[in-house]
């Protein structure tokens, strides 16, 4: 005769999760902000020591620089551009320091 097993039981898992702080719209896009504000300075500084390669190649202390020709190819325009991103990144920081406080005097 055949015996019949019985199917193990299978366990059930329920995984619940809290709820996290409440964050206000302000506390958002001020995270965001500084985030933003953060990468933009990294590109500042790419762009600022591109600029100053172009200078060195320009004075014969380096070699040739990676942008021959075109627009590209001025120190004027990565130093230009390396001032304007920290310009941009430094507005960013003190927005998010607004936002902040905004946050802070709604909570009250």
């Amino acid at each position: 005769m055949t015996e019949f097993r019985e199917a193990p039981k299978l366990m059930v898992t329920r995984v619940g999760f809290r709820r996290g702080p409440v964050v206000t719209p302000e506390e958002k896009y001020g995270r965001i902000a500084v985030l933003t504000a953060s990468l933009l300075t990294l590109i500042a500084i790419s762009c600022g020591s591109l600029g100053l390669w172009r200078v060195g190649t320009d004075l014969a202390w380096t070699e040739s620089f990676v942008i021959q020709k075109g627009f590209l190819s001025h120190w004027q325009v990565w130093i230009g551009a390396a001032v304007a991103t920290q310009y941009t990144s430094w507005w960013l920081v003190r927005y998010a320091g607004t936002l902040r406080r905004r946050a802070v005097e709604i909570d009250r």
